[in-house]
């Protein structure tokens, strides 16, 4: 080998590394605008194919490749810049909508075009990595640390990348990372026409960089609430800003009015204002209400949202969670709140009302009343030491896909058993937690919202919930009020002559008959009365169980609190689907299914289409590649599986899901990556003796850790959350530090053993750990709905011990 080529290119590596994992996160972003969430995460979780078809072409064909590695290091290198923004330029050409995936087969067919096309940047990548690795297998633990410690600082690059330029501008950023990891390969080997290449790469930068806008535009999904409202005549599109976690969008209609009042009684004396619309990632309509100080607002008194302002007149304190663009808060100095504490995560919402809209909203009229606090709720209520008259729940903004299920695999600790019991520790004697949601057919959110009331409640010592609650239900909100302490007879009078004046259905009193229910809505049974009977009753478990949805308490370890999919429901609402009952199991779940099946399938190709060649070459024994496949497959699902219910649980730590994911990501990366270079210096100068006993003390500290944290995060997560930002972001990098540490060394340890045993194998093992990484992604989410996260951390240690047991035949 010649000197200059003695050294692996290291830089590049890094590089490319970096460029892919901000690439993955910022796929996540771009789909979660165009189309939602679940799709989103689903292109994601296939796109790791990638990973394992390198593994599977590199063992057919790594001799030919080696033999001209570094032109085929630069061509992946520049593939990646190159198809990471043509891949996604062609799926946006796919005339796709996962609304309709549960029915339409030309949809799946469609998605899976997706699938390949996105499956080609992270090929590209994992060539150049896993034919590195090959290339120089004497240093693989450092190539694999560095491979780590980039895709790090990858996640973090993104965050700031997204923070400050749109979305579509940095796609074009990564795209060219791509290209100068080319570039580095070019220089860093030393190839006699790296002037010529120099020159072409430069021009891909070029057009890259300066290529029509129109080509790289994000088009959403034409059923997104953005997408329908430009649809109306005289809407014009004032404002579009975008962050990290985020992409806001401004409406105004000049010749038909928006009108958005959320449950609004049509007993009210008085229309809406003038309204603009604000969209949130193209959907989660809310709106800027045109107020001046003098116009009426007697609208915000005839919403179902205003029953608590009836209970409690005039108070002199309330709290806002989720104030987006300012409904709720008009609503309290409506009521002549004397002071409100607004909490909203995101600051380009506050600003629109308190900057750039702040003439139309009349933020002027009302501001010396409210302070602004941009954390999530779940953070703010565990810093303050503040107790109120009244805490408000905001109502989320309406979306188009809610009712067809395209939220069910998002998780919010807001509604949890553990946060709901904090509100209610907040109230002052007498005061009262208000949360309003949106009614569905059949009613679904709202039942589980009560069951998950009722328990906070008995978790807080109260032996009668009963006694606390007054539940409404307008044409299409409910509105869930607790009392700290029970509702007096008063009260309850105050609540039955707020409904009939406008016209509202009462689901629940203290002292409630059936014959008061079921009066203005009608709905084909009381439900929302039936259900709160039971829930309330000692019969509460069967009601739950019987009914057609999941409708269970939901907790801090399982947040899926819009996932109502029931599997036992699933052949009477298919039996139905002509009826709609396609319509009713949501797209979520079902679509993580099948994505579950696609990839198993694939993985299985990959995994044993390499088989033939490998046999024919008669240098590996049965016993060898099956302990291969236990070890790497466990090793890729249990890796994922801690790492993604980390994410879950700093996404609580830490206030903000994007956030979690990039702190998440860069501490489990770089810190694997370290422990991977530890593992290097120790199996340095041919010592793979020491391999057996590294990888025993590994997975004995991964086990301890893991299980030292299941103990003990629950009872610290409150503490950490009431710290300041910098201090909680400091304590998740040092609580995900010493298990990423040890979780990176198993990997390394087992390719260096498959090296010194079967080296043809190892760019097979490289493959197989990508194809399980793929699996784990999908089943981490299967798992924590059925689980929780709990029993996803649990697997993973059953996981790592299985690879353990696995290792032996590695050292033969």
């Amino acid at each position: 080998m010649n000197s200059s080529h003695s050294k692996p290119p290291l830089a590049t590596i890094f590089a490319l590394s970096a460029a892919a994992l901000a690439y993955e996160v910022l796929l996540v972003r771009l789909f979660s605008i165009i189309h939602w969430h679940h799709f989103a995460f689903m292109v994601i979780s296939i796109a790791l194919l990638g990973y394992g078809a390198s593994g599977s072409m590199i063992t057919v064909f790594q001799h030919g490749l080696l033999k001209r590695y570094q032109g085929v290091l630069v061509f992946n290198a520049v593939m990646f810049g190159v198809s990471a923004i043509a891949c996604f330029i062609a799926v946006q050409q796919m005339p796709f909508n996962s609304l309709e995936i549960l029915w339409n087969t030309n949809q799946w067919q469609r998605l899976f075009m997706s699938y390949l096309l996105l499956t080609l940047p992270f090929f590209f990548v994992a060539n150049a990595i896993a034919l590195t690795m090959t290339r120089y297998h004497e240093r693989i633990a450092l190539i694999y640390g560095v491979d780590l410690i980039g895709a790090g600082i990858g996640a973090v690059t993104i965050l700031l990348l997204l923070q400050f330029f749109p979305p579509d501008a940095v796609l074009r950023i990564v795209s060219v990372l791509g290209i100068l990891a080319g570039l580095l390969a070019v220089y860093q080997l030393s190839w006699l026409g790296r002037m010529l290449v120099s020159l072409l790469l430069a021009l891909v930068t070029v057009i890259i960089l300066f290529a029509p806008a129109d080509w790289i535009e994000l088009r959403l999904s034409e059923f997104k609430g953005l997408e329908q409202v430009l649809l109306i005549n005289g809407t014009k599109h004032l404002q579009r800003q975008s962050s990290a976690i985020s992409q806001i969008d401004v409406i105004e209609s000049t010749e038909i009015p928006l009108r958005n009042a959320p449950g609004m009684s049509l007993m009210s004396p008085s229309g809406t204002p003038d309204q603009l619309a604000v969209f949130s990632d193209g959907d989660e309509m809310t709106t800027i209400d045109n107020y001046d100080g003098s116009r009426s607002r007697a609208y915000l008194d005839y919403m179902s949202s205003a029953l608590p302002y009836h209970l409690h007149a005039a108070p002199e304190n309330v709290l806002v969670l989720g104030s987006s663009t300012g409904s709720e808060l008009l609503q309290a100095t409506l009521h002549h709140a004397d002071r409100i504490d607004a909490v909203e995560t995101e600051t380009l919402l506050t600003r629109l009302i308190t900057e750039d809209y702040a003439d139309y909203f009349g933020w002027q009229q009302i501001s010396d009343r409210i302070r602004f606090h941009t954390i999530s709720p779940r953070g703010y209520t565990a810093a303050t030491d503040q107790n109120y008259d009244i805490v408000i729940i905001g109502l989320p903004g309406s979306s188009s896909g809610g009712a067809a299920g395209v939220h069910e695999l998002a998780t919010s600790y807001d509604f949890t058993v553990e946060a709901l019991q904090r509100y209610l520790d907040l109230l002052k004697p007498g005061g009262l937690l208000s949360i309003t949601l949106w009614t569905s057919t059949p009613p679904r959110d709202n039942l589980r919202l009560f069951a998950t009331v009722a328990d906070a409640l008995r978790n807080n010592g109260i032996e009668h919930p009963d006694k606390n609650i007054a539940w409404i239900r307008s044409w299409n909100t409910a509105t869930l009020v607790i009392k700290n302490g029970a509702l007096s007879t008063t009260d309850t009078q105050r609540v039955r002559d707020f409904a009939t004046a406008r016209a509202f259905d009462l689901a629940w009193l203290p002292d409630i008959t059936e014959d008061e229910v079921n009066r203005y809505q009608l709905l084909q049974q009381p439900i929302f009365f039936l259900a709160a009977k039971s829930l309330l009753s000692n019969n509460a478990h069967d009601f739950v169980n019987n009914y057609k949805y999941n409708i269970y308490a939901v907790s801090d370890d399982n947040p899926y609190f819009s996932n109502s999919f029931k599997w036992s429901s699933l052949p009477e609402l298919l039996r139905i689907s002509g009826g709609g009952g396609i319509a009713m199991i949501g797209v979520g779940y079902p679509t993580l299914l099948f994505t579950l099946v696609q990839a198993m399938v694939a993985a299985a190709v990959l995994i044993l289409l390499p088989l033939a060649f490998i046999k024919r070459n008669g240098s590996s024994t049965p016993a060898r590649r099956r302990n291969i496949v236990v070890y790497f497959v466990c090793l890729g699902l249990a890796f994922l599986f801690i790492e993604l219910a980390f994410i879950q649980k700093f996404t609580l730590i830490l206030s903000q899901p994007l956030y979690a994911v990039a702190i998440t990501l860069c501490a489990f990366l770089i810190f694997s990556g370290l422990g991977s270079l530890y593992v290097q210096h120790k199996i340095a100068a041919q010592q793979l003796h020491r391999v057996p006993q590294l990888l025993t003390r590994a997975v004995a500290l991964i086990v301890t850790i893991t299980l030292l944290y299941l103990i003990a995060l629950p009872y610290l997560t409150d503490d950490i959350m009431a710290q300041s930002e910098p201090i909680r972001i400091a304590t998740a990098v040092l609580l995900a530090a010493p298990l990423a540490f040890v979780m990176g060394m198993p990997f390394p340890l087992g390719l260096a053993a498959t090296r010194h045993t079967d080296p043809q194998l190892m760019p097979w093992a490289w493959g197989i750990n990508g194809c399980a990484s793929v699996l784990s992604a999908i089943l981490a989410i299967l798992l924590a709905i059925e689980i929780g996260f709990s029993g996803v951390m649990l697997s993973a240690i059953l996981l790592y011990t299985l690879a353990w047991l696995s290792q032996p035949a590695l050292k033969s």
